[in-house]
């Protein structure tokens, strides 16, 4: 059974409930009941998720969540993921879903922290509302983003935090039961009477989550990224990419610039750039798909120099042997997003569950997949709108045609025009001056093609073209007023409707009820 979403029904959902669950949960159920890897990769599959129990094991003491159970290596493995941040509850229903099959099937549900990647936002928006009844979005931080990748970060100190917390006690919007779970999961333990050293962003952030998911009877495993892409398997990973390089980089680009073409992209970092290969002298640099970086310091593409058959991995100035960078505990290397889904599909997961964004691109990994280990493991799309009570969005005219309307009546005053002042001497002389402009500037076409003079003549006719019109459109002022206001009062409702159907607001500003209604309706 083949199970993957069809392309033509990944549509993000807009309005306020629309659930994307592709292939539909009955599908999914079915598919891991009858959950066969490929042979050839049975045993190093036993070995990876062996890896991955101990890694989710660890991790779980660490936030004091429960463990997944004992007998899990025999169980379906249900794998989904996303970056450390505040994430909305489109995001979150993967996790809903997840859980769902989990308890159908009895598999064991795992969820990865991308603690490799950069956190954009160290806090999350908060919808506002003027005096005046407007909505904008207003970024409330605990601190300024940071180049680091998450797993660098540190959780905001006491008094950060207290900071953070007052400020968004400023708004309505966040004062919610779901708000106020989260807030008190968050507080730093040393303010809460505990002495503490500095805790992990990702951590913190996990531990929070989790304690939100549990109360909602939720039993999905986190695992992050970092735990997961290290020992001897993930380094026999890397380095089959280090010793494939040339084939390998040219397969991912041809089946990216496939991907480009079918669906009609211009864009050449759509949907993720190329890897690029430069060859000066006797020596090719080779960009592989991982990202290399010391902890507390900044990601860097992972590039590698072959000369004469050997291959060195630039790092800092420095040529460095594959070997001893895949040793050497300062340094790691993480995968970028197309290869992190390739090894979780590959290693770990029976069913790998994404959001949109990453159901499209993995079109391009089941490609890659296909051809480097003839292996192409299923996957599912899963995402939501659910919108918060800020209102009902109004129905704005429709922009683009008010638009042109406008365009169109400034340029053609005599359609604001009314017979009865269509009569009076001067604007019917204006409208007839109008009308000979027109005629000369027409004939004046060709000519001006060939003579410069006639091409300054009729400059000078536009010229005067426009002034007609302007003249004309004060003998009918309220008419381009009327568009203008609206124009104004469309924009506006647009403006407006874009932060009442905002979908991306975090799921800590619904109440648990709301939140429990989506949980249920992605259920089924």
């Amino acid at each position: 059974m083949t199970i993957r979403p069809d392309p033509a029904k990944i549509v993000v959902p807009r309005r306020h409930g629309e659930i994307l669950i592709e292939p539909p949960l009955p599908e999914l159920e079915a598919a891991l009941a009858h959950a066969a890897p490929s042979p050839l990769l049975t045993e190093t599959r036993r070995t990876a998720r062996a890896h991955l129990l101990a890694a989710a094991t660890r991790w779980s003491r660490t936030i004091g969540a429960d463990a997944p159970p004992a007998d899990a290596l025999d169980r379906p493995f249900i794998l989904t993921g996303h970056q450390l941040e505040f994430y909305h509850p489109g995001v979150w229903a993967k996790v809903i879903i997840a859980d769902e099959l989990a308890q159908r099937t009895g598999a064991a549900a795992f969820d990865l922290l991308v603690d490799h990647d950069t956190v954009d936002h160290l806090g999350f928006d908060v919808p506002v509302q003027s005096p005046e009844g407007d909505w904008s979005k207003r970024p409330v931080e605990f601190a300024p983003p940071s180049s680091l990748p998450a797993d660098s970060l540190h959780a905001p100190s006491v008094g950060q935090f207290e900071q953070w917390d007052s400020a968004l006690a400023q708004y309505p919007t966040t004062h919610t039961d779901a708000m106020a779970f989260w807030l008190t999961a968050l507080k730093p333990q040393s303010a809460m009477g505990n002495a503490t050293s500095a805790i992990s962003y990702v951590s913190w952030l996990s531990r929070a989550r989790r304690q939100y998911e549990a109360s909602l009877n939720i039993q999905v495993h986190h695992v992050p990224t970092s735990l997961l892409c290290t020992g001897p398997l993930w380094q026999h990973f890397v380095q089959a990419w280090i010793t494939n390089a040339s084939a390998w980089t040219a397969a991912y680009n041809r089946h990216l610039a496939d991907y480009r073409r079918e669906h009609r992209l211009k864009n050449p970092n759509r949907p993720m750039p190329d890897l690029a290969t430069q060859t000066t002298g006797d020596t090719t640099a080779i960009e592989l798909p991982f990202w290399i970086y010391r902890l507390g310091h900044a990601r860097e593409r992972l590039t590698l120099h072959i000369t004469g058959g050997t291959a060195k991995i630039l790092r800092d100035g420095a040529a460095l042997d594959p070997e001893f960078v895949l040793r050497d505990s300062s340094l790691v290397i993480r995968p970028r997003a197309l290869t992190l889904t390739l090894f979780a599909r590959l290693l770990f997961a029976d069913l790998f569950i994404h959001g949109i964004g990453g159901a499209l691109y993995d079109q391009i990994t089941d490609r890659l997949l296909n051809e480097l280990f003839h292996s192409v493991p299923p996957y599912a799309c899963v995402s939501a709108a659910w919108l918060l009570p800020l209102g009902q969005p109004t129905d704005p005219e429709d922009l683009p045609a008010l638009a042109h309307r406008r365009h169109h009546l400034e340029h053609n005053p005599q359609l604001a025009i009314d017979a009865f002042t269509a009569r009076k001497a001067d604007v019917a002389q204006l409208l007839a001056d109008r009308q000979a402009l027109i005629s000369q500037i027409a004939a004046s076409l060709a000519a001006a093609r060939r003579n410069r003079a006639e091409k300054l003549r009729r400059r000078a006719l536009f010229k005067q073209l426009h002034a007609t019109n302007a003249d004309l459109h004060t003998r009918a002022p309220n008419v381009l007023g009327n568009l203008d206001h609206q124009l104004t009062t469309a924009r506006r409702a647009a403006a407006q409707n874009g932060i009442l159907e905002h979908r991306e607001f975090f799921l800590g500003l619904h109440t648990t009820a709301s939140l429990e209604k989506l949980s249920r309706l992605l259920r089924g």
